[in-house]
């Protein structure tokens, strides 16, 4: 049996590395931990996925964390997100994340938010705190001195602990004891309970960027235009590249168009022609916002005598100043486009 003590006393031999493992360093000791800690971190999560699917208790708090969120970015403001140890470092991940999604979001360490950094929150924010414990001293005496009124959502292992409590939402990342750290292989160090508040972290920013921008079309482009470097950048320019230009990726929406009856007066002609590129005058003839001063009305280009597209159709065959109208479902018109 291998003696560490002996090892530690005689630097010659510690210093050289064995051609044969000892055996408790054996290939099927070595797999056999690695398939432990995999199994229990897959368990950890269906755990988790059942937790999500039918707890109402973690759904309700999910839910009400998410409207929070969502309110603070159509408010202007942006998602804080707080940690000590690695609890910090799935924050930086998770910020990362959000903002390659649109989401603005920032990190904030406990520590330097009590020497100055306490300035990056605005009264628009919202601040998570992940703690696996739900009782990270450090988080603990930040709380006092967050603006009042700021919505606090709590990422936590134990929806029961004292800084879930304090919070407007619990965002539930429990792990069965059984499948803690300290259960599985005796050593506290942050592996099932890391994974867990990743992974709720991950659906938050997905959920949440789905709200946002609910079109994934719109999603993907918006993705690829944050992220341009690497493997993903590359992939992205490929495709759009690739893609065939469809109408309703370059229409001018219908509802952007302005619109007026026929008896209406003047001013109320310019009013709708007002930062417009085009007016529909009766729903029947089209006009040039800037050109609208000096035409009559009997001028114009007759809706009737456009040619009509589908949302879906491509865009090769626009021939050289020709004008669209793109049609919707129940042959409503959704759009307009000039070439």
């Amino acid at each position: 049996m291998r003696c560490d003590t002996c090892l530690h006393q005689n630097p010659s031999i510690s210093n050289k590395s064995p051609i044969t493992p000892p055996a408790e360093s054996s290939p099927a000791s070595i797999m056999n931990t690695a398939s432990t800690i995999l199994r229990s971190q897959s368990m950890a999560l269906t755990h988790l996925t059942e937790l999500y699917a039918k707890d109402d208790f973690t759904q309700k708090n999910y839910i009400s964390a998410i409207q929070h969120m969502h309110n603070s970015q159509l408010s202007g403001g942006k998602i804080v997100i707080t940690g000590m140890g690695k609890s910090y470092k799935i924050a930086d991940k998770l910020v990362a994340t959000m903002n390659s999604l649109g989401i603005h979001a920032a990190t904030l360490h406990p520590s330097d938010a009590l020497h100055g950094d306490l300035g990056v929150l605005r009264p628009a924010d919202v601040l998570i705190m992940i703690s696996a414990s739900g009782n990270t001293p450090e988080l603990n005496t930040l709380l006092p001195h967050v603006p009042a009124g700021l919505p606090r959502i709590c990422l936590t292992c134990n929806p029961e602990a004292p800084l879930a409590k304090s919070s407007a939402a619990v965002l539930s990342a429990h792990v069965p004891k059984t499948l803690t750290e300290k259960e599985l292989y005796g050593v506290p160090a942050p592996t099932t309970t890391t994974t867990a508040c990743l992974a709720v972290g991950d659906a938050v920013c997905i959920t949440l960027a789905e709200i946002i921008t609910q079109e994934q079309e719109q999603r993907k482009k918006n993705f690829g235009r944050w992220h341009p470097g690497g493997a993903i950048g590359n992939d992205y320019q490929k495709e759009t590249k690739d893609a065939k230009v469809l109408y309703r990726d370059i229409m001018t929406p219908w509802a952007n168009i302005g619109s007026v009856d026929d008896d209406a007066d003047e001013l109320e002609v310019l009013r709708a022609a007002a930062g417009r590129e085009w007016v529909c005058i009766g729903q029947s003839r089209l006009y040039r916002g800037h050109e609208l001063a000096r035409q009559s009305r009997n001028h114009g280009i007759a809706l009737s005598s456009l040619r009509k597209v589908g949302q879906k159709d491509q865009v090769a065959d626009l021939k050289n100043g020709e004008i669209v109208i793109v049609m919707g479902d129940f042959n409503s018109i959704v759009g307009l486009v000039e070439n």
